[in-house]
């Protein structure tokens, strides 16, 4: 077999990436002249190369080796051990730090009055929360913070033989007469909202958010529609003393552009005297997650 000054120079070669660009101006070193060596192997792992040399001529027993740190996987370590949350099963995602979204964190489902009046039930929760919103995402394997501004409206039904009504400024419920049939009883609640969310992926592309939605009730309204005596009848009661600001509690969990979301509302929607007093639970679907 030809002398290892052959596979030195092979190894040189695999050694190139790990020397400087301008290395052709740098005397060269010679580490080791094996003759008639046996086997020479070139080993190359994510962190060196190594080059091992085993057997010489007539002695069997020879052995040699020497390792060399590749440039290249320095660098990758540094990038992983750069600051932010690194947990086992999460991936290196390749996401922009900051980013504009756009009718995101659409939402349809029901929402379900909680220790509120009899007679009071479920409906209807719609909200586009964030029609323009700001994703930031400090670091690549972090969570993403995100704020927008939208829109939600909610619809409470009652039901139970009562309708609404007014006590001077105040939304109150009374009995419908008797004999009231075809009824339609409806709690309506428009606004605008600014939801802020911390979203993680945790694999591949399946993630959790939570957060806190402030939300502007800005149109509320109550209506009853019911046939009494074959005749119909429909009133509205507007200019209600619902609160300005309320906030809801929000959590969802999402795969992609797709997810199922819950939110609480623990303030009420009317101050004491001026309706009536319940808390909100909805949940449904989240698109644009």
């Amino acid at each position: 077999m030809k002398t290892v000054k052959i596979a030195i120079t092979a190894v040189a070669g695999v050694m190139a990436a790990c020397i400087p660009a301008n290395a052709d101006t740098l005397p060269a070193d010679t580490l080791a002249v094996v003759n008639d060596a046996h086997t020479v192997v070139v080993t190359k792992s994510p962190t060196s190369n190594v080059i091992t040399v085993i057997g010489q001529g007539d002695d069997e027993s020879f052995y040699y080796s020497y390792s060399s740190e590749r440039e290249d996987s320095l660098a990758d370590t540094v990038s992983k051990d750069e600051w932010g949350l690194s947990l086992p099963f999460l991936r290196e995602y390749q996401r922009k730090k900051s980013e504009v979204t756009w009718a995101a964190h659409t939402q349809l489902g029901i929402c379900m009055p909680v220790d509120g009046p009899r007679g009071l039930d479920q409906s209807i929760d719609i909200a586009m929360g964030k029609i323009v919103g700001l994703n930031y995402t400090p670091w690549s394997k972090g969570p993403t913070f995100s704020f927008g501004a939208g829109i939600f409206a909610q619809k409470f039904a009652l039901h139970g033989g009562q309708m609404f009504g007014r006590d001077g400024k105040s939304l109150v419920m009374v009995d419908l007469p008797e004999g009231a049939r075809d009824t339609h009883m409806r709690l309506f609640n428009f606004g605008f909202e600014m939801p802020f969310t911390v979203t993680q992926n945790i694999y591949d592309d399946f993630g959790i958010s939570a957060g806190v939605v402030m939300k502007f009730n800005t149109y509320t309204t109550a209506s009853n529609k019911y046939t009494l005596d074959n005749r119909s009848y429909e009133q509205s009661f507007k200019g209600l003393q619902q609160r300005i600001l309320t906030y809801d509690i929000f959590a969802g969990i999402g795969w992609e552009d797709f997810g199922l979301y819950c939110r609480y509302s623990p303030v009420a929607m009317f101050k004491s005297g001026n309706g009536p007093q319940f808390d909100v639970i909805s949940f449904g679907i989240n698109l644009g997650f």
